[in-house]
């Protein structure tokens, strides 16, 4: 069986567990394999979070973005994809020149899982060359679009020298709705020293449309540091939260 077909498997068993079986599952899985075969979904902080960008720079979106952690004197994480920066290196230079941390999702959106393991290296690597060279700064996090990893693809991102991460609340800002219920849904799901992700803009599958939303994302992202705010937490990027406190890790897995 390859690496991307025992990944399925293991999902399909996992989503026929009860959300609770699913739950010790996960603890014990996590208590053998993270520390051999971990990726980042938050860090032990207790007053920080770390709000996370995908898919951009977006000429719309990230201007106004940018301006809006201005104001807020925050900075973030953004998991671009080449493509876009290739598009728009102006959008890039802001966001490195704004001192917001610049991380890997890939050269487009394509899962990798499909990739043999020496061809997976090679485009990793290449891509954090590239995104190094744009930025004039070292590239060590990666995300995989649709959060898509086998064992294989893990070990390309760790030989590529990079760390993944993951993510331990899931904004689903790729579902139309109002702002207030993606609001409401990312705060219910966020912990101290978790990881919130979002998106710039919402990359198209190769094989179908991306979805369509219509709400505000500045508004979105307004109103969530608000309700960060009210928690006592402070917006932080992965890197410095990972550095100030331990990494917290899981096994993750999926299709």
């Amino acid at each position: 069986m390859s690496g991307k077909d025992l990944t399925a498997t293991i999902w399909q068993a996992a989503e026929r567990l009860s959300p609770d079986a699913r739950k010790q599952a996960r603890a014990m899985i996590d208590a053998v394999g993270a520390p051999f075969l971990g990726s980042i979904n938050g860090a032990t902080s207790v007053n920080k979070v770390a709000i996370t960008f995908d898919d951009g720079p977006e000429p719309t979106v990230t201007p106004q973005l940018l301006e809006l952690l201005r104001e807020h004197q925050i900075r973030l994480t953004f998991f671009v994809l080449l493509t876009q920066c290739r598009r728009y290196p102006e959008l890039l230079e802001a966001i490195v020149r704004d001192g917001h941390e610049v991380a890997l999702h890939g050269v487009d959106h394509r899962r990798i899982t499909g990739l043999p393991y020496g061809l997976a290296v090679d485009y990793l690597y290449n891509a954090r060359c590239e995104l190094e060279a744009a930025t004039g700064q070292p590239i060590t996090l990666y995300r995989p679009p649709y959060g898509s990893q086998s064992v294989t693809s893990w070990r390309a991102v760790r030989k590529a020298g990079m760390n993944v991460v993951a993510w331990s609340c899931d904004g689903a800002d790729w579902v139309d709705r109002g702002v207030e219920s993606v609001v409401a849904d990312s705060m219910a799901r966020l912990d101290s020293g978790g990881i919130l992700l979002l998106h710039e803009r919402l990359e198209p599958d190769p094989q179908r449309d991306a979805p369509k939303t219509s709400f505000n994302r500045i508004d979105m992202t307004q109103r969530l540091l608000v309700e960060v705010a009210d928690k006592g937490w402070v917006p932080a990027t992965v890197g410095e939260m990972i550095t100030e406190s331990a990494a917290r890790r899981t096994v993750w897995l999926r299709p």
